[in-house]
């Protein structure tokens, strides 16, 4: 299963509807886009990815709006945004599998924690998150050996549910999507590490039929959404 798991790391983003403009997002945020999409009613491409991913396929395609960490897309994604529309707060969690329970942070220190995944350290909003809350929680060094690193939130929540790693570190929405599938989850302090603005980033593409979508993802019904997937 680990293995045919891992051949999703090298799969390309995939097209997930067909469209009016495309827009890109975290993959870690896919449920609450998918229901907001749904409820919308429009045709509107999607496309789900670390922020790596989506930043690159922005730059070979004609995607109007990439939703994901704010920091990484002003930053990083080497894009020319016209505008950021605010959606939340992103929140890290380290959430367990059904084979274990663990009540703190400090606990995947003990010997019964055999595999803690992140998603990546350097292409993912919350693989960036993990890598700095494992730093400056003085835990990493003694963890490290125990690190299975994954392309993104969803590939760690699936590694948890089918219980082949006891911990990870992923969104809070995830968690949330999944509660029934995972063994719990725990916040975690958010001190120990950056702030994760999730927004709405519109490029020069983004014309009439996105910026009405814009609009409505302002909407109480669209934050309705987004507020019970933790943000």
């Amino acid at each position: 299963m680990m293995k045919k798991l891992l051949l999703i790391l090298f799969l390309p983003i995939v097209i997930i509807n067909a469209s009016d403009f495309k827009i890109a997002a975290g993959a870690g945020y896919k449920k609450p886009i998918q229901e907001i999409l749904k409820l919308y009613n429009k045709n509107i491409d999607a496309f789900y990815g670390n922020m790596r991913q989506v930043s690159a396929q922005a730059k070979h395609t004609n995607l109007a709006l990439i939703i994901g960490d704010k920091n990484f897309l002003q930053n990083k994604s080497n894009i020319d945004f016209i505008k950021y529309t605010t959606i939340g707060e992103g929140k890290a969690v380290l959430a367990y599998s059904k084979k274990i329970k663990i009540n703190n942070l400090n606990e995947i220190l003990l010997d019964k924690i055999k595999r803690v995944s992140i998603p990546h350290p350097k292409k993912a909003i919350y693989g960036i998150a993990a890598m700095q809350i494992l730093k400056n929680s003085k835990i990493f060094l003694d963890i490290k050996e125990k690190l299975f690193i994954t392309a993104t939130v969803p590939q760690v929540t699936t590694y948890l549910i089918t219980n082949e790693i006891d911990v990870g570190i992923i969104n809070l929405t995830s968690a949330l999507a999944n509660k029934n599938k995972l063994g719990g989850y725990i916040k975690i302090d958010n001190k120990l590490y950056s702030k994760i603005d999730i927004v709405a980033a519109s490029t020069g593409n983004c014309k009439k039929e996105c910026k009405d979508f814009l609009k409505f993802i302002q909407t109480k019904k669209a934050k309705d959404i987004f507020t019970k997937f933790g943000l």
